[in-house]
């Protein structure tokens, strides 16, 4: 019977552990937490004066650079506004997540300007950019980023007030539950998502406030209107 007792105490013990078990940390930036801003490439990328470039994390903007095609609504917006708010300001970088850089080398970071605001929830609170989802990504960040671009979205602020009044906004979308990208509900590509991990959208405000990003295709385009 000491022996039963003893087992199931020990059972209890690891059972305990594995729930107050601390969540896997954020993996450290390589190099100085701080730089000061250089130049800021579009909305959401940016390269330091020690040329590190960083991607700001859990956020992306309209495309401005597209090959071959003008840019998207927005980005000449997006790209200014973070230009005049992060040019020449000395900034700390944090870790957002499992992965320090992306798979273009890029450092992924918060980024905290002098005065502590954070530049990532900035540009989505101007409605500047929308929540991008990655997988490792810090869950509070996640979730504050998710509140902030709510918030957003609700006040119709920035580039939210013309993308929810096109055609296209009352459309229905299907998004991937893997990777947080919707799809048009009649395109090609939301046909191969398997059934197990589709979730309906009945309009595309209800797919940006569910946490889900527009898709690129393999040959680049997007949902997103030209400018």
């Amino acid at each position: 019977m000491a022996a039963r007792r003893s087992f199931l105490f020990c059972s209890l013990l690891l059972l305990l552990a594995l729930f107050v078990a601390p969540a896997q940390a954020d993996e450290a930036l390589p190099g100085k937490p701080e730089g000061t801003v250089a130049s800021c490439f579009d909305g959401d990328t940016f390269k330091l004066s020690d040329r590190r470039v960083v991607r700001l994390a859990g956020i992306d903007t309209p495309e401005l650079n597209k090959r071959d095609h003008k840019p998207q609504y927005y980005a000449r917006e997006a790209a200014a506004i973070l230009g005049a708010m992060t040019r020449g300001q000395k900034v700390q970088l944090r870790a957002a997540g499992k992965e320090a850089k992306d798979r273009y080398g890029r450092l992924v970071a918060e980024v905290i300007l002098p005065g502590g605001e954070s530049v990532n929830e900035a540009m989505l609170a101007q409605g500047a950019a929308f929540f991008y989802y990655h997988a490792g990504l810090n869950a509070d960040l996640m979730q504050r980023l998710q509140n902030i671009q709510s918030q957003a979205i609700s006040e119709r602020r920035g580039m939210w007030a013309h993308i929810l009044s096109l055609p296209q906004a009352q459309e229905t979308y299907v998004g991937n539950r893997n990777s947080r990208r919707f799809f048009p509900s009649d395109s090609a590509e939301s046909q191969k998502i398997k059934p197990r991990n589709r979730v309906f959208f009945g309009n595309l405000m209800d797919a940006f406030m569910a946490g889900y990003s527009p898709a690129r295709t393999k040959k680049g385009s997007s949902l997103w209107p030209d400018a």
